[in-house]
């Protein structure tokens, strides 16, 4: 694995900070309205949606630390864009053969709905029971279809990348119940499917999907250090900046700490799923885990640097935690990634 990035994916983190600066439409703007498509959205999903695609898919076989590259930017600046989640659906559906040209290209925009109870498709087990406010639609639904919990973009796409317990589908919903989400700039919902006819084995798919949430929480994470080292760095105390007190370095110092190996672990997941390596889906699951854990933690940080400024609505500290917990339970959470790990572990060591 390459220990720096390459050109080609230097300059497509410049172009993403660019067009993330840009961009007017806010996280905060969903709070304090509804969710609305950001004015990059098009651009996103017709110019960058062949990033780590491979070519059995339909893409270009560019590695999928690309994809990773410019969803973590992504998640850096809370962009309230549908394409992370489009392009974990293409990353799910990777193992389905040639996607249409319309997917690719971004014309029609797909999301990832993963969250079955039960489920075997990824890994030999479920992505995770659904949260207590959905069990009642899970139970209405369980004899005639299947239910996903916590699909994001659910009413703004136009299909979706279904994953049960006999594999992935490309799917379309009976029945769409929209829920309130804990971050509105994702919006979240129960979607209802009929029984698959036409799916095929997962593959490696899952894991690549979740890599996409994962490079987004890493993004996520390097926001709210850079606000809170921000307030650290002009906020005065005492005649001093508070950066200089330890008890603030230190709790940036910490989430630097986590974000960097939750990154680091990430894109090295990514490299060894390129590569066919026997580790990878360990390595998926204990980065998915590690960029949740980092991400709720730098954000927590920065609302504690923050003080009791922190805790108001008219802050922007509780804009990263928002979006932290709602990706950290996006395509598994992060309590069942760390419980995958020790199994994958326990039956290495039985096999050896």
């Amino acid at each position: 694995m390459e220990a720096t990035f390459t050109q080609e994916q230097r300059d497509i983190e410049a172009s993403l900070r660019s067009i993330a600066k840009e961009e007017k439409v806010t996280a905060r703007d969903a709070l304090e309205g509804e969710w609305a498509p950001p004015a990059c959205d098009a651009v996103l999903l017709a110019d960058f949606g062949l990033l780590g695609v491979p070519e059995a898919a339909g893409g270009m076989g560019s590695p999928l630390v690309d994809l990773l590259v410019a969803v973590e930017v992504l998640g850096e600046h809370l962009v309230p864009s549908r394409f992370p989640a489009h392009a974990a659906a293409v990353q799910l559906a990777a193992g389905l053969g040639a996607l249409p040209d319309d997917v690719i290209e971004g014309r029609k925009v797909l999301t990832p709905a993963v969250d079955v109870p039960g489920a075997s498709g990824w890994s030999g087990q479920g992505a995770g029971a659904p949260p207590r406010a959905a069990a009642a639609a899970t139970d209405a639904a369980a004899a005639d279809g299947l239910v996903r919990t916590l699909v994001p973009y659910a009413a703004q796409a136009d299909g979706f990348a279904a994953l049960g317990a006999d594999g992935v589908w490309i799917a379309v919903p009976a029945g769409i119940t929209a829920r309130e989400s804990f971050d509105p700039s994702v919006p979240l919902s129960d979607v209802t499917f009929s029984a698959p006819l036409d799916a095929a084995p997962a593959g490696s798919g899952p894991g690549r999907a979740a890599l996409v949430a994962a490079a987004e929480l890493c993004g996520v994470a390097a926001g709210a250090i850079e606000l809170g080292a921000e307030y650290a760095r002009t906020r005065k105390q005492f005649g001093r900046v508070i950066g200089s007190f330890q008890g603030v370095a230190f709790q940036l110092t910490d989430a630097v700490k986590y974000r960097k190996a939750a990154w680091d672990l990430t894109l090295y997941a990514a490299w060894a799923i390129d590569k066919g390596r026997p580790e990878a889906a360990g390595l998926v699951h204990a980065a998915k885990a590690a960029a949740g854990k980092a991400a709720v933690f730098a954000a927590e940080r920065c609302i504690q640097v923050h003080g009791g400024m922190g805790i108001t609505m008219e802050a922007d500290p509780h804009l990263f935690l928002r979006r932290a917990h709602v990706l950290d339970a996006w395509l598994g959470r992060g309590s069942w990634h760390r419980r995958r790990v020790g199994e994958l572990q326990v039956q290495q060591r039985r096999g050896a």
